[in-house]
């Protein structure tokens, strides 16, 4: 009696050993999510990485990923939420309890930023923030998370400031 051996290929196996380079989870297999930093391709987890990522790189704070001490978290758990619902903060009545309005459009206000793990953090929103047509000034204080934002109502809402600090994962 002889036995012959068939031989098949082996069923692909799931390689989840990439990282993705915004935030360090898994990259799943075939994930067609990258972005080029520094120019290096960098694997990303999903869209939400991506934006971010590509939103780093847009602006010119690729320094970030130099200074980071910690992975960003996922930008998809945090937008959706952070994002509903921001335009309430543009309402006179609510911002009497946290903005003192310093002239006839200059608003300045103090706001808790969660999220800033190190001075990576700090950087890259104040950067950031900064670069938006109508802010005036933004500092961030690493001990407290505490940040003080200067804008003209003219040309920015508070809701924009607020978003854009969102988009980057804070």
């Amino acid at each position: 009696m002889s036995v012959v051996a068939e031989s098949r290929p082996a069923p692909p196996v799931a390689d989840f050993s990439v990282e993705c380079f915004h935030c360090g989870l898994p990259v799943p297999p075939h994930a067609p999510y990258a972005v080029v930093i520094d120019g290096q391709r960098q694997p990303m987890c999903c869209h939400g990485c991506q934006a971010v990522a590509e939103a780093i790189v847009a602006a010119g704070l690729t320094d970030f990923y130099q200074h980071r001490t910690t992975r960003s978290q996922r930008a998809e758990d945090l937008i959706p939420d952070q994002l509903r619902g921001l335009e309430l903060y543009d309402r006179a009545d609510l911002q009497k309890s946290f903005v003192r309005v310093e002239s006839e459009s200059v608003r300045e206000a103090a706001l808790i930023l969660e999220g800033i793990v190190c001075a990576a953090c700090v950087w890259l929103n104040e950067r950031h923030v900064n670069t938006l047509p109508g802010v005036l000034e933004f500092r961030v204080n690493y001990s407290t998370h505490r940040a003080r934002v200067r804008w003209d109502e003219r040309q920015i809402k508070l809701s924009e400031i607020l978003a854009a600090i969102a988009a980057i994962g804070y």
